[in-house]
C-alpha cells in the first residue's frame, strides 16, 4: 500500500522589481504596485513533521516571454530586440523585432540564440536533450515554425526551414517533432531535416502529440473529437471526449492531460494512457497553461471561474497523491506555466495583449529532518519563507 504523505504547500507570487505595499487581510496578503493588486493564498495551518514545499523569492521580468529551461539557472525567452531597430512593414512600425535569448538567471547576462531583421520570434521549446530548438516567427500572417541546432547558433545564418508545413508543432522525442498540416493530415520532421507525412492520418486536425507510440489528436469539425492511433497496430480509437482543445502529455507517458468545453464551461481532465478518464480536475469559464511537474506529482494551471456573478481567476497546483488543488495567487490570467529540470523552479508567463510579462518562482522542498536541523535558519528567514498551508493524501484510484 502505498505510504500516505502530507505535502506543506508554500507559495507567495508575483513579487515586483517595482515599489510595492502589502497588507493583510484575513487568510490573505494584498500585494498592491501601480495598476494592479495581487493577492497571496494563505493558511495558517501547518505540520512542520511532513515534507513541505517553501517559497524562497520570487522574480519578475517585464516584457519578456520566458518558454522553457536550459538548465535550472538558464532561461528560454523571447523579448524585443530595440539593437536590431524598429520593424519596417508599416502594420509593425511601431514595435522592435522580437529575438530568442538565453537568459543566465545567475549572473543577469543575455546570450542571443536567434536575432533576424524585421520578424517577430517566439514559443522557444527545447527538444528534451536541450540540443535543438522549435520556435516560431512571424511579421504579418500566419506563423511559421521552424527548427535549429542549439551548437550551431552563432554560426548558422539561415534557420533550417524544414516545418513550413506545420500548423502546429511539438516535440515529440529528442530528434523529432510533430504536428498538424495545413494541407490536412500529420507531419513528423526530425533534426536532420526529414518530414514524413503519418499514411494512416489524413484529416484535417486541430492538435496533435505523440508520447511513446501514441498519437493522440483532435479533429476540425463541429465536434472537435479526441482520438488516439496506435502506431503499433495502426488501430484508431475514439476516446469518446468532444470539444477538446488541448492534450499534454505525462513526462513518462502514462497519462495525459486534456483540456474540454463543455458549454460555456472548460473543464481539465487526467486521462491514462488508453484515454480513460480518471478525474475532472478544474471547471471554470477559462482553464490555461496546464503543466505537469518533472516528477509528476503536481500539476500547474491557470483557472478563472465566475461567482456570483463576479469574475475570479488565479493560478493553482494540483497535488496528484491527493487529488486536491490549492489556489496559490489570484489575478492571473492567460498564462504559460513551465517547470525547472529539477521541479525547483515555476516560469510563468502572462499575456497583456501583444506583451509578455513572465515571473520565476524559487522553490525549496524541506523534509521534517531538514526542518529540524535547520530551525535556527528558518526562524532567521521567516520574513523571507513561509509556510501556508497543507494537503492530505487520499487514495488516487480511477474517480468518475
Amino acid at each position: 500500500m502505498m505510504k500516505i504523505i502530507k505535502f506543506v504547500a508554500a507559495i507567495a507570487f508575483l513579487l515586483t522589481f517595482t515599489a510595492c505595499s502589502m497588507k493583510q487581510e484575513g487568510n490573505r496578503t494584498v500585494i498592491k504596485e501601480p495598476g494592479k493588486s495581487i493577492t497571496v493564498i494563505e493558511n495558517e495551518n501547518t505540520e512542520t513533521d511532513q515534507p513541505s514545499i517553501f517559497v524562497e523569492k520570487i522574480d519578475r521580468y517585464e516584457g519578456m516571454e520566458i518558454t522553457d529551461w536550459f538548465d535550472e539557472q538558464t532561461v528560454v525567452l523571447a523579448k524585443e530586440n530595440p539593437e536590431l531597430g524598429k520593424m519596417s512593414l508599416l502594420e509593425n512600425a511601431e514595435f522592435y523585432p522580437r529575438s530568442i535569448y538565453l537568459y543566465h538567471l545567475d549572473t543577469k547576462e543575455y546570450e542571443t540564440v536567434k536575432a533576424p531583421k524585421d520578424m517577430f520570434l517566439g514559443g522557444a521549446i527545447l527538444s528534451p536533450d536541450k540540443k535543438h530548438l522549435l520556435y516560431y516567427e512571424y511579421s504579418i500572417g500566419d506563423t511559421a515554425h521552424y527548427l535549429m541546432s542549439m551548437d550551431e547558433r552563432e554560426q548558422s545564418l539561415v534557420t533550417d526551414n524544414i516545418l513550413g508545413v506545420a500548423l502546429t508543432a511539438e516535440w515529440a522525442d529528442a530528434n523529432s517533432v510533430i504536428g498538424a498540416s495545413y494541407a490536412g493530415g500529420v507531419y513528423i520532421a526530425d533534426t536532420n531535416r526529414n518530414i514524413t507525412q503519418v499514411a494512416d492520418l489524413q484529416e484535417q486536425l486541430f492538435t496533435v502529440q505523440k508520447t511513446q507510440d501514441k498519437i493522440y489528436y483532435i479533429t476540425i469539425d463541429d465536434s472537435l473529437q479526441l482520438y488516439m492511433l496506435d502506431m503499433i497496430t495502426n488501430e484508431k480509437k475514439n476516446l469518446k471526449v468532444e470539444n477538446a482543445d488541448g492534450i499534454i502529455p505525462s513526462p513518462d507517458g502514462k497519462q495525459i492531460l486534456i483540456s474540454q468545453w463543455e458549454g460555456s464551461k472548460k473543464k481539465l481532465l487526467v486521462a491514462d494512457a488508453e484515454g480513460n478518464i480518471l478525474r475532472t480536475i478544474a471547471e471554470g469559464t477559462e482553464v490555461t497553461g496546464a503543466s505537469w511537474s518533472p516528477n509528476q506529482l503536481m500539476i500547474a494551471y491557470q483557472l478563472k471561474t465566475v461567482i456570483n456573478g463576479v469574475d475570479s481567476s488565479g493560478l493553482y497546483l494540483y497535488d496528484v497523491l491527493t487529488g486536491k488543488s490549492m489556489q496559490i495567487a489570484v489575478n492571473i490570467e492567460s498564462v504559460k506555466i513551465r517547470w525547472s529540470p529539477l521541479g525547483e523552479k515555476i516560469a510563468i508567463a502572462e499575456l497583456d495583449e501583444r506583451n509578455y510579462n513572465s515571473s520565476i518562482i524559487y522553490l525549496k522542498v524541506n523534509t521534517a529532518e531538514t526542518d529540524e536541523t535547520n530551525a535556527k535558519d528558518n526562524d532567521k528567514d521567516a520574513s523571507e519563507t513561509k509556510n501556508i498551508g497543507y494537503i492530505v493524501a487520499i487514495n488516487t484510484e480511477k474517480k468518475h
